[in-house]
């Protein structure tokens, strides 16, 4: 499928592939195919090769703009999702990441989550070795992004916690999970981070905790948050989750430190 894209008057410098079925995770999903093309403008839509790649009788897809494009087609009974960015659009991915953003804001794609997928995909094309230079440089998390998560979690934990415990004595149930979503999300970014890895996205986030081994006592207390269901219990597991986070960080610190 590379290759026939590749043939569509653009120079791709690299493509892989993410998600559950490249990590092995199942066999019974999508195929999740970025290309990241060298060239300034994404190639249109009628000069990529997305239906006469995909299955007779089956409905092909297809979106563009000047920074994303996307193909979601099927090919011998797969569904298959061609995603296509710019290098200038992926490298500024990276750079924000490595300076310890693009996890704050919402968007699509988070840029953290891009990076994950980069580094934890399988290379498919990387013909001038470009990928695999980007990936050495950042096969972990920079100590800029650990800090700047971790700091951030330590400063707003205090009002998250006032804000939870006044939404639980409420009931206020909606509002309580719209603020749990963000802390829970803040402490899972600071969890990962702290153990080497980019958060993925959350899609088998479970099996993402078990493949990249994260420590013990912090997925105890992370399947505690999602056990609990009163309000009330919820807040003190996702409390005793993110303050475990930092006294491990804090602890990793002084170790290197000394």
């Amino acid at each position: 499928m590379v290759e026939a894209y590749g043939g569509c008057g653009a120079r791709i410098d690299f493509a892989y592939g993410q998600g559950s079925v490249f990590s092995g995770f199942t066999a019974h999903s999508d195929l999740d195919i970025v290309i990241i093309w060298g060239e300034d403008e994404l190639p249109l839509p009628a000069r990529r090769p997305a239906e006469e790649l995909s299955d007779p009788c089956t409905d092909t897809t297809q979106f563009h703009d000047a920074a994303f494009g996307l193909d979601k087609l099927h090919v011998s009974g797969w569904d298959v999702d061609v995603a296509h960015y710019t290098r200038t659009r992926f490298d500024a991915w990276c750079a924000l990441v490595e300076a310890g953003d693009g996890w704050q804001e919402r968007a699509w794609p988070q840029p953290l989550h891009a990076v994950a997928g980069f580094v934890h995909g399988r290379l498919l094309v990387d013909r001038d070795r470009v990928a695999q230079g980007i990936r050495k440089s950042m096969r972990g998390p920079s100590a800029q992004l650990i800090t700047k998560v971790m700091d951030a979690l330590g400063q707003q934990l205090p009002e998250y916690a006032d804000a939870l415990r006044d939404c639980a004595d409420r009931d206020d149930g909606w509002l309580f999970h719209e603020l749990a979503v963000q802390l829970v999300k803040h402490a899972y970014v600071a969890w990962f981070a702290a153990e080497g890895h980019y958060l993925p996205f959350p899609t088998r986030l479970r099996q993402w905790i078990r493949h990249l081994g994260l420590e013990e006592r912090g997925v105890l207390l992370e399947r505690r948050i999602w056990e609990a269901t009163a309000l009330g219990e919820r807040r003190l597991a996702i409390l005793r989750f993110a303050e475990h986070v930092l006294a491990a960080n804090s602890v990793v610190r002084k170790s290197a430190e000394a």
